[in-house]
């Protein structure tokens, strides 16, 4: 009877994917490091592609901010410093992405009668016109009439 391991514990018994393994937690964590420096909208499109030899290599989703995290580099590499991660270089190179990021989702806030009372009542008090029509006419859909 054959024994099943866990892919985990295969990966980290063979010695070559131990070493991948390793390298891209090392990686990993330090595009969490990384991305804790940076403005949040550049943030999200930025992770450490290697590390090794004193060289941070950083790819970028846009050009934009490849040309941004250049400006930074000095900046983070301080900042990686003080973290005890010491890089001669920063290499910055764009790698974009062949799916777009997911669009935002905005909710759409659904009007109850409770909350659209001010506007009802503001109809009924408003002098004859424009105003006064496009609200009467717009309370009456929203009532149902």
């Amino acid at each position: 009877m054959a024994t099943h391991r866990l892919l985990a514990r295969v990966l980290d018994s063979e010695s070559q994917f131990a070493e991948w393994t390793a390298r891209r937690r090392h990686e990993f964590a330090l595009t969490r490091l990384v991305r804790a420096r940076l403005p949040r909208p550049i943030a999200d499109r930025v992770q450490v592609t290697d590390a090794r030899d004193g060289v941070l290599e950083l790819a970028a989703a846009a050009g934009a901010i490849a040309a941004t995290l250049r400006q930074r580099a000095p900046d983070l590499r301080v900042a990686l410093a003080r973290e005890g991660f010491d890089f001669v270089e920063v290499h910055v190179r764009v790698q974009v992405s062949g799916q777009p990021p997911p669009p935002r989702r905005t909710t759409t806030r659904q009007w109850d009668s409770a909350a659209a009372a001010p506007l009802f009542k503001l109809a009924d008090r408003l002098a004859g016109g424009p105003l006064k029509d496009a609200l009467g006419r717009w309370s009456r859909r929203a009532r149902g009439r």
